[in-house]
């Protein structure tokens, strides 16, 4: 199951650098859920294929990639961890981020269910120039953490 999974992984980054968004949306659950914390236009959560199919078309109309690679893929039963190096342009600014990243995934019935992305998001936010809106976003009111910081929480 872990050579499968790691398979998933390659196949659905494959796509991602292909930029066939339709083959990377198939590998994905009805409800997979995406956290990317950070202050840049693309960062948050969410939850099911056509949030996803927002996500990254508000990624690829703010950024281009200069650089994406994966460096490994580490599966263990039904998580993956995969670690890689990127650097981008900022179109709206023409400023450059460069960070390693590591996005972590379940994956359940062959398909990814949830995403973690990890990665420097003050240098991305940054280039946005998003400094403040990121820095306004790590609270609400009150000091309660916003989700696009933690996911989307539980209600108790």
């Amino acid at each position: 199951m872990t050579g499968d999974n790691k398979q998933l992984i390659r196949g659905v980054y494959d796509a991602f650098q292909r930029g066939d968004l339709d083959r990377l949306l198939q590998n994905l659950t009805d409800d997979f859920e995406w956290n990317a914390p950070g202050g840049a236009p693309f960062s948050g959560f969410r939850q099911g294929r056509e949030q996803m199919r927002a996500f990254f078309t508000e990624l690829r109309r703010s950024v281009r990639f200069d650089q994406f690679d994966v460096d490994d893929i580490l599966a263990d039963g039904d998580k993956v961890v995969v670690i890689g190096r990127q650097r981008a342009t900022v179109l709206e600014t023409g400023r450059h981020f460069e960070t390693p990243f590591a996005h972590v995934y379940t994956v359940r019935g062959g398909k990814l269910a949830s995403g973690l992305a990890l990665s420097d998001t003050q240098a991305a936010a940054a280039c946005f120039g998003e400094s403040t809106r990121e820095r306004q976003a790590l609270t609400g009111s009150l000091g309660v953490t916003h989700p696009a910081f933690s996911g989307p929480g539980t209600s108790e």
